[in-house]
């Protein structure tokens, strides 16, 4: 420690001993202050304290005039303990369901209320039991809401999903739901012809999977569903590739048509749950000469009657060269 600081504590100490008639004037004042203090916390006082209010079950079917309020008036008496405790460690709220409030019809909708007084004993929790009520304010809560108009429009879903590799959709990717309706300003409504998702991003998906993606509601605009569930079934596939020779059809009689290559390669994927179900040579591969003419240089190659759960990657040569020859 360095000598000039030990001077400045030695200075700091002597100060304090010089003013100890100071010191004990400075600490008999905050004593009595903290007895006036502690004094008048525990008599009871007449305040005004604020209850914040929450809304629930939303009517879709309407629109909100004005915003509600967000907080009640509570005029109550109690200890000063009990309301300096409410102040700055209460959390609670009053809860107002709009299903159960009340109701009163308007030209082009209607007004919700509530009789604050019906809602004392709830208030009277929040604030504790040693707080007494004298007044609630306001009286009546009141809503009012316009009549809104509905549409019922397809959802979009806004994906970018990648499968495993080896892996394709067994089905349709499902929406549930497709449609939602939609309320709001008829104005609003016109316009609108969908309604998007957010962005459901996936990556390497190689099992069945469902997960819940949010929709986005234009401003203005409401609704009952706030999400829907994304159905994604994939399953894997194996490639395979053949070789096989190509049929003729609707051949003229007296003719030979020879095919230049005769031997088509596909490629093709299936499940691999399904491979066991292939038989040899069920590859449907034809060129239909009914299509020759004279200016007929080529033939276009077909696959037919392909199983549905067989799907064509490549077939290679797409068209042959061939040679009429009358027998």
């Amino acid at each position: 420690m360095s000598s000039n600081l030990k001077k400045s504590i030695a200075h700091f100490f002597k100060s304090v001993a010089k003013n100890k008639k100071l010191n004990t004037y400075a600490l008999f004042l905050f004593i009595s202050f903290s007895f006036w203090f502690l004094s008048m916390l525990s008599k009871t006082h007449e305040t005004t304290l604020s209850v914040p209010v929450n809304y629930k079950n939303y009517p879709a079917d309407l629109v909100e005039i004005n915003s509600p309020i967000d907080f009640i008036e509570a005029r109550v008496k109690a200890p000063g303990f009990a309301i300096i405790f409410y102040s700055l460690f209460s959390f609670k709220d009053l809860t107002l369901d709009y299903k159960v409030a009340n109701s009163k019809p308007l030209k082009n909708g209607k007004n919700l209320f509530w009789i604050l007084n019906s809602k004392r004993e709830k208030v009277a929790k929040i604030l504790g039991s040693s707080m007494e009520i004298l007044d609630l304010s306001p009286d009546r809560l009141v809503v009012p809401f316009a009549n809104k108009t509905k549409k019922e429009v397809p959802i979009k879903l806004f994906d970018d999903i990648a499968l495993k590799s080896e892996y394709w959709l067994s089905s349709e990717i499902q929406l549930n739901p497709e449609k939602i309706t939609i309320y709001g300003d008829q104005n609003v409504l016109d316009s609108l012809t969908e309604i998007s998702t957010e962005l459901l991003k996936l990556d390497n998906i190689f099992k069945n999977t469902s997960i819940k993606v949010d929709l986005i509601i234009p401003e203005g605009l409401q609704t009952k569903e706030t999400e829907l569930s994304v159905t994604i079934n994939v399953e894997q596939f194996i490639e395979q590739k053949m070789t096989q020779k190509v049929k003729v059809e609707n051949l003229k009689k007296g003719y030979t048509l020879k095919l230049f290559p005769n031997e088509i390669s596909a490629t093709i994927r299936l499940p691999k749950s399904k491979y066991n179900l292939l038989k040899t040579d069920f590859l449907n591969i034809t060129v239909d000469a009914s299509e020759l003419d004279e200016n007929t240089k080529r033939l276009k190659v077909q696959i037919n009657n392909l199983p549905s759960f067989v799907k064509l990657e490549r077939l290679y040569p797409q068209e042959v060269e061939f040679l009429l020859i009358k027998d």
